[in-house]
């Protein structure tokens, strides 16, 4: 006896994509498109930050950066750090040495950060600082300039290149930020008003 049904058999009937799995009326060509613009960002976006990395690894004395701290509450943590030109409001530090190893230290007089460089080295920046400019104090330290107008800044009345007897150079009613490396001295006052 043979188990085997003599009954014809239909084929299955014909499954309809789900509403989600249907097709877009975007053409190739629209899709294509996408996967052109999303590659073209990838690439700038890491060419850009080996640029800016290499780009810092050739910093000298006296070329400026942006710096800041990653995180505002950890100012000894990591920077973020990127090269300016010195008259870019966003250049608020002066490279001010390059110093040989992380166990070196910046000099003791003025206000320093030191940053890691490549290689294991450390750079020293100081407040990138101009005469005539006002600048006011940001949120994580750093002198951040800012229009003359604004309600009280610090206005830098006087440079100085050199270290003079202290006290000697600055006008009266205003204080002296005097730095070793490289060697000056900057006048601040408050800005009266415009």
């Amino acid at each position: 006896m043979s188990t085997e049904s003599t009954d014809p058999v239909e084929p299955p009937a014909a499954v309809a994509p789900a509403p989600e799995e249907a097709g877009t009326d975007e053409s190739p060509k629209k899709n294509w498109l996408k996967f052109a613009i999303v590659g073209l960002l990838a690439v700038v976006l890491v060419g850009g930050g080996v640029w800016a990395l290499t780009s810092l690894g050739g910093v000298k004395v006296g070329d400026c950066v942006s710096a800041s701290p990653k995180d505002v509450d950890k100012p000894d943590g990591e920077w973020n750090i990127s090269s300016q030109g010195c008259g870019d409001t966003a250049a608020t530090h002066r490279v001010a040495a390059l110093l040989g190893n992380a166990e070196d230290q910046c000099p003791a007089e003025g206000i320093y950060e030191q940053m890691q460089a490549d290689g294991g080295k450390s750079m020293c920046l100081m407040p990138n600082l101009a005469e005539g400019n006002c600048y006011t104090s940001s949120d994580d330290g750093a002198f951040k300039k800012e229009a003359c107008t604004t309600e009280s800044p610090v206005k830098i009345v006087k440079k100085v290149d050199g270290l003079p007897e202290e006290g000697s150079v600055c006008p009266e009613g205003s204080s002296e930020l005097r730095f070793s490396e490289p060697a000056s001295v900057y006048c601040m006052g408050v800005h009266e008003g415009s």
